[in-house]
């Protein structure tokens, strides 16, 4: 087993949903809108599964909101994860494991935003393949979605481990033989799970 298969959000790089919308929220009622009407939104899904553009979901999901929203509404979505907090101690595992000639894959439901914003994500470059959402047609955790992956970057589930932060993806991967581990923001954690996998890592 030499490939090593990431997430994104939350795993390559910190991010905290709830944290990132009071960027825009300036009270509860905006929070909640912002929450409930766009991050919890059909469209939003959507967007990742890239069936919807962004200025359909916009346009779509200003029908229900408040006049005074419709801005924030478009600002929002064009600027979701544009700018995003690195994770040092990631980014430091990724050199590693690439030093050491793993293989390393990043397996993400996103949009098509993440080919702007990904550049400022330093560990991308580390990647030896990409898989995201939009550009399949399916979702974590969806079978199809493993499959897809699977095909596109020519590999076998039992060759693969994958690190992600929702135990459901962890978990539809190991249904198709894919190992795995749920990172709980915890690096001494991870190296100590990817050490038990059979992978050479240093402790933390």
């Amino acid at each position: 087993m030499d490939n090593i298969v990431f997430d994104m959000g939350n795993v390559l790089t910190k991010y905290t949903l709830s944290d990132y919308i009071w960027n825009y929220a300036k009270d509860e009622e905006t929070f909640r809108l912002i929450k409930n009407q766009i991050c919890g939104s059909v469209e939003w899904i959507c967007m990742d599964r890239g069936t919807m553009t962004d200025e359909e979901a916009v346009v779509s999901i200003n029908k229900r909101m408040p006049k005074k929203m419709w801005a924030l509404t478009e600002r929002f979505i064009r600027e979701f994860r544009m700018k995003q907090e690195p994770n040092p101690p990631m980014e430091a595992l990724l050199l590693e494991l690439k030093q050491r000639g793993y293989k390393l894959y990043l397996m993400s439901n996103a949009s098509h935003r993440f080919r702007q914003f990904s550049k400022s994500i330093p560990s991308i470059s580390y990647m030896d393949g990409i898989w995201i959402s939009c550009e399949s047609g399916y979702l974590k955790p969806e079978r199809e979605a493993y499959l897809d992956f699977f095909e596109k970057m020519q590999l076998e589930p039992e060759t693969c481990f994958f690190v992600d932060d929702s135990p459901a993806n962890i978990e539809a991967g190991m249904r198709l033989g894919m190992r795995g581990c749920v990172y709980h923001q915890d690096m001494d954690e991870l190296r100590k799970n990817l050490r038990a996998a059979g992978f050479l890592v240093e402790e933390g």
